[in-house]
């Protein structure tokens, strides 16, 4: 490390950056100690004693961490927070100057909005506030619209603001804090291009331009492109994974090649690469200019990501190099592009796509090497097989490196990353340099485009079908659903020992015992944090918080778990897709035993639809068929299709090890088939032991009665989840004074347009001494039994202990 001065500063600059952000020093108190501390340092400078000699370094060390720190307290942007009292305001008038616009999506604008004055209908609030804006209308009105929105137009839009949403649900992505780290502080959506108004046509010359680039470029792609190949490609040179299906980057995800969507230092790498084959038959500085020109094009259009900056710089410091009569060092380029981006903003340390960057280029010029000459030592003759292991151990050297960031970040460990990346890296630079030459092309000819331009998609169809195959859920990775910053830097400590093992030893044998015992100990050190948010024989509930709507996942005392409802779905969120299976995998449930539909309501059951194509749910229980409904005939067709049984709500118990689920409705009954969908809801008792749970899905007060005359004491329940999202249509006085609950459990969204909970429910609750827990306010809501007691479960602060 002697001959890369510039890495070992570098790094102590990021401890300072760590130890600020943790501990947030004042800071006058980080001044006195860095003065201290360079002071010291001088004074040993100049004492040549043997005594001081050894201990010079140590002060050094001590000021540029602290430098770090001091660098990170004056510069990094102030932590911003949602400011206004209510978490959703209907109707607000919002006036600000745009300063961002991204891509245009079907039918809908993102734009970032810099207000000044935000005017609800109760107050107006005036200061600096960064708000994400979509805009939803139809297309081609949208399409006009974005054609007249300019980068420092000021306007003023009329919709609903409201607060991002956080961690509602154990393990669920925090896009709240995602937003403030970019200092946006709310979302508004309007519905109705109308409500953008013109204020100023004033533009920012240096934004608007690259932005208008951007746009050209994008029409070029969409014009010469069906959907899916100009969304692929919006991402791999415009930096824009916004048109890219959900699904697709899931199976990209699974597969562990969803490095290849963003764009990155691969990507860079292919556009030097083409730059230089271009421009080969220039003299080689008239190449290597014309190079970094493209490069830095490139850089600006991407719009300068950690990871196109850090291979922009390492990039130009390969090709400057000769020119300057040096040698190129990685390392020390590697350390350079880190120094600049956090000089530039000290919070990209914690951005997940900085870490991984960079971990992935630094595990390539540390762990590669070695790896390359045990490849050169086998003395292949064969070269495809040769370079087949070359490629192998460069892939594997990447995934090594950025492995605990990958496990932190997607919990999730690719067993078909090796293969996935020996088909898609190149097909996916193929993709990039047709792209640059289609679109160079298509803008004078554009018959001649459209002929390269279907064969890009013919490549897209090939890479994502080949993705398809290598990334389903069921084989293509492991899930590792407990993984900390305490695992990951046992695990760097752990890769360092075995690189020490690998130096000092040179008998084989001596060397597999270590290596192996280091693993070994990486895995019994890995589980000294695990923790259980279900754990086993205990009976666990969680009421998720899935906005308007009702789900509810139960892991019983013998592991099969049950989800009673599942929320809505819609093209926008899906709430099966993006809450309840992350739910599950961070809670380690593969497949749900036992699925109940309350009833044929899209606020109950159509996130069950995206659980059920996983093959996720094993049986299902529903109210009978209504042969006018045809929601509900097309979703017993779905069940059928998909090889899921269901059956019936009919009076029956459930046994599932020593719980017992009765099933207390009959919808087989002629009597409820007059009924409306929602008496015709599964009514659910769920008993452990002395302590049970009651479920009525949106039951009216009108079946209540009947519930009352049919079964009387036996409703008593310890928590009882309230009728129909607390509408005062369900949850009678009667109904109420029989179940006697400690517990109401209220599922409702956030300032939702229906008003739930009723206030006149909610006094009634807090009239009969009921503890009263709503999904509104507290996001998802967990309950444990043991057989005797009940306990509310406080998972936030459990999960914020753990993941530190």
């Amino acid at each position: 490390m002697s001959n890369y001065p510039l890495i070992k500063f570098v790094i102590l600059f990021m401890i300072g950056i760590i130890f600020q952000s943790i501990l947030s020093v004042p800071l006058i108190t980080l001044l006195i100690f860095f003065s201290s501390a360079l002071c010291i340092s001088v004074i040993f400078h100049f004492q040549k004693t043997a005594h001081v000699e050894q201990f010079k370094v140590v002060p050094i060390v001590i000021a540029i961490v602290l430098c770090g720190s001091l660098y990170s307290s004056v510069v990094s942007p102030s932590k911003v927070h949602y400011p206004f009292h209510l978490e959703k305001y209907t109707k607000t008038l919002i006036s600000g100057t745009i300063y961002n616009i991204e891509l245009k999506k079907e039918g809908r604008i993102i734009l970032y909005l810099s207000a000044d004055t935000v005017t609800t209908k109760e107050q107006k609030y005036q200061g600096s506030y960064r708000i994400l804006c979509s805009i939803y209308d139809d297309d081609r009105k949208t399409s006009k619209l974005y054609d007249q929105l300019e980068i420092g137009n000021r306007i003023q839009i009329f919709g609903n603001i409201i607060k991002p949403r956080n961690e509602r649900n154990p393990g669920e992505y925090d896009y709240e804090a995602y937003l403030n780290g970019k200092e946006i502080v709310a979302i508004a959506n309007i519905y109705n291009v109308g409500d953008v108004i013109f204020i100023s046509k004033q533009t920012s010359n240096y934004k608007n331009t690259i932005h208008q680039i951007r746009k050209k470029l994008d029409e070029q792609i969409t014009s010469l492109h069906n959907k899916t190949t100009a969304g692929l490609l919006r991402g791999l040179l415009l930096a824009d994974r916004g048109s890219i299906d959900y699904v697709i980057k899931n199976e990209f995800v699974n597969s562990g090649v969803v490095h290849v969507l963003s764009v990155s230092g691969l990507h860079v790498g292919y556009i030097v690469l083409i730059f230089l084959v271009v421009f080969n038959r220039f003299n080689i500085f008239t190449r290597y200019t014309l190079t970094l020109i493209g490069l830095l094009f490139y850089l600006i259009i991407t719009g300068a990501d950690a990871p196109v900056f850090r291979s922009t710089v390492m990039a130009v410091a390969l090709l400057a190099a000769p020119a300057m009569g040096r040698e190129y060092n990685s390392l020390n380029a590697l350390s350079l592009s880190a120094f600049v981006i956090l000089l530039i903003n000290p919070n990209e340390l914690f951005n997940p796509s900085f870490q991984l960057s960079f971990a992935a280029i630094l595990s390539l010029i540390v762990i590669y090497p070695p790896m390359k000459r045990a490849v050169d030592n086998m003395h292949i003759k064969i070269k495809w097989l040769n370079w087949f292991l070359v490629f192998c151990v460069t892939s594997l050297s990447a995934q090594i490196g950025t492995l605990p960031f990958t496990l932190t970040y997607f919990h999730r460990l690719s067993v078909s990353a090796l293969l996935a990346n020996l088909v898609v890296i190149p097909v996916s630079g193929a993709i990039v340099a047709l792209g640059i030459f289609t679109l160079f092309i298509g803008s004078i000819f554009s018959w001649f485009g459209s002929i390269f331009a279907s064969a890009n998609e013919l490549l897209t169809y090939v890479m994502y079908s080949f993705v398809r195959l290598l990334g389903g859920d069921k084989y293509s990775y492991i899930l590792i659903n407990q993984f900390s910053v305490y695992d990951a830097i046992i695990f760097y400590l752990i890769l360092v020992l075995i690189f020490f093992i690998l130096k000092i030893f040179t008998n084989k044998k001596a060397k597999l015992v270590g290596v192996t015992l280091s693993v070994v100990l990486w895995i019994l050190f890995m589980r000294i944090d695990n923790h259980e948010l279900m754990p086993k024989n205990l009976l666990s509930v969680v009421q998720i918080d899935i906005g308007q709507g009702d789900a509810a996942l139960i892991k019983f005392p013998n592991g099969k778990t049950a989800l009673i409802d599942a929320g809505e779905a819609t093209e926008y969120f899906d709430n099966g897709e993006r809450v309840i299976l992350p739910l599950m995998d961070k809670l380690g449930i593969d497949t749900i035993d036992y699925g109940f539909i309350s009833h044929v309501d899209s606020d109950h059951y159509k996130g069950f639809l995206s659980i059920i194509s996983k093959h996720r749910v094993k049986q299902i229980y529903k109210p009978k068929l209504d042969p006018n409904f045809q929601k509900d005939i097309d979703l017993e067709n779905y069940l059928s299709a998909n090889g899921v049984p269901f059956k019936y709500y009919s009076k029956e118990i459930i046994p599932i090890g020593n719980s017992r689920i009765y099933v207390l409705n009959d919808t087989t009954n002629h009597y409820f088939e007059s009924m409306s969908s929602n008496d015709q809801s599964g009514m659910l008792k769920l008993v452990y032991g002395n302590n049970s749970f009651l479920f009525t899905g949106d039951a009216s007060t009108k079946v209540e009665s009947e519930y009352v005359n049919n079964y009387k004491t036996f409703l008593h329940s310890n928590v009882l989840k309230a009728g129909h999202h607390g509408s005062r249509s369900s949850t009678s006085e009667e109904f109420l004074e029989f179940v006697k609950p400690n517990y109401a459990v209220i599922s409702a969204g956030v300032m939702n347009k229906f008003r739930h909970p009723h206030k006149d429910i909610i006094e009634r609750f807090n009239q009969n001494k009921i503890s009263v827990v709503r999904t509104d306010r507290s996001g998802g809501i967990m309950f444990r039994s043991d057989g005797n007691k009940i306990e509310e479960i406080n998972w936030k602060k459990i999960e914020s202990t753990f993941n530190l």
